[in-house]
């Protein structure tokens, strides 16, 4: 009997856990999480289920294995033919995902890396860490939560998965076969959408538009998105970044189909939505600014591109996350000798900054 792919699964919000449950309910894949906070609640009383595809009231479910870190995933020499990574990508954090998941990747020469994450240019830290290795996007359009082991899941599961651009991966017809068989492990007829991505950098893009403009702005200013709406903010700051964001992509070589700015601008109207960025400052954490606003960023100056409104968003969110890591005391503020000696540069006060 031919056993099934191991997968594990990094990052154990609600997407990671629709994830996991979609595979076992599938019988494609072992899964195993690694549950960094709640991990006790987890093993001891699984989680609660609440599903527009799997039902509700599915109570104390647990996949096949369930580990407090990385090291103990792999504990025994364990392996894993798919590392799938839906924790936040925080480059500027202490610990950046490259170093989260290398005690797993150097497990298995072969194993494929599948990023269902946000932003742009995110493969490109983990080509250059692990040379090799397959990597695939995955973009995932969900309503979910996960809160207190209870995991909300209000729309239906929707995923294009493809494979980036990798110059360390020679045959191509390899990482596509990759992306068939995780399309062929993950899809339910009837129940989730899960397709081939075959332009992953131009999906990545378009996601852009929207949390480039609508997920950062409400999280500067702390009001959701109904709230923003009612001031005007569409037409005064969304807009104008939006049509930044038109910009960089084309000067990338990609062209965003013109109608997705008024979809994107109108996508929540209705909702008291609160975006992801959002809830991480009402949570007192970091936000994923370098990949959705700095990346952008860093290729507008490198191709000439002049976004004055991308970049007074980013360097005001830039003083917010600084905020929040002095608070998670990540960087530390020596006032007196900032008093005596001048003052710093942002440099000087630790990873990112």
């Amino acid at each position: 009997m031919t056993s099934i792919p191991k997968v594990l699964i990094i990052g154990t919000g609600a997407l990671g856990l629709v994830a996991a449950y979609t595979l076992e309910y599938n019988k494609t894949a072992e899964v195993t999480i690694v549950v960094r906070s709640g991990y006790e609640k987890a093993v001891a009383e699984g989680y609660t289920i609440n599903s527009v595809q799997f039902g509700q009231g599915i109570m104390n479910w647990r996949p096949s294995h369930i580990a407090k870190d990385v090291y103990a995933a792999t504990a025994d020499n364990q392996s894993y033919d798919y590392i799938f990574v839906s924790l936040k990508n925080l480059p500027d954090s202490p610990k950046t995902c490259e170093e989260i998941i290398e005690p797993a990747v150097l497990k298995n020469p072969n194993s494929s890396i599948i990023l269902c994450q946000n932003g742009i240019d995110i493969e490109k830290p983990m080509i250059e860490n692990f040379p090799g290795h397959i990597i695939l996007s995955a973009v995932s359009l969900i309503g979910c939560t996960n809160v207190d082991c209870v995991v909300s899941q209000l729309t239906p599961d929707n995923v294009q998965v493809g494979l980036f651009e990798n110059p360390t991966i020679k045959d191509k017809e390899v990482g596509l076969a990759k992306v068939s068989q995780w399309i062929d492990m993950y899809h339910i007829e009837g129940k989730n959408i899960c397709k081939m991505d075959n332009d992953v950098r131009l999906t990545r893009w378009q996601k852009i538009v929207y949390n480039s403009a609508i997920n950062t702005t409400t999280a500067l200013v702390d009001l959701d998105f109904t709230r923003c709406a009612m001031t005007g903010f569409k037409e005064t700051v969304c807009r104008p970044i939006m049509k930044e964001i038109y910009q960089i992509a084309k000067s990338d070589g990609y062209i965003i189909p013109a109608h997705l700015e008024q979809v994107m601008l109108d996508i929540s109207d209705g909702l008291f939505y609160t975006p992801s960025m959002l809830v991480d400052i009402r949570l007192g954490r970091m936000i994923e600014l370098e990949i959705i606003l700095g990346n952008p960023l860093r290729i507008a100056q490198k191709n000439g591109i002049e976004v004055p409104n991308i970049s007074m968003m980013y360097n005001l969110l830039k003083m917010v996350q600084f905020r929040t890591m002095e608070k998670l005391g990540y960087v530390t503020v020596d006032e007196e000798y900032e008093k005596s000696a001048g003052g710093r540069t942002y440099k000087e006060y630790g990873k990112g900054f």
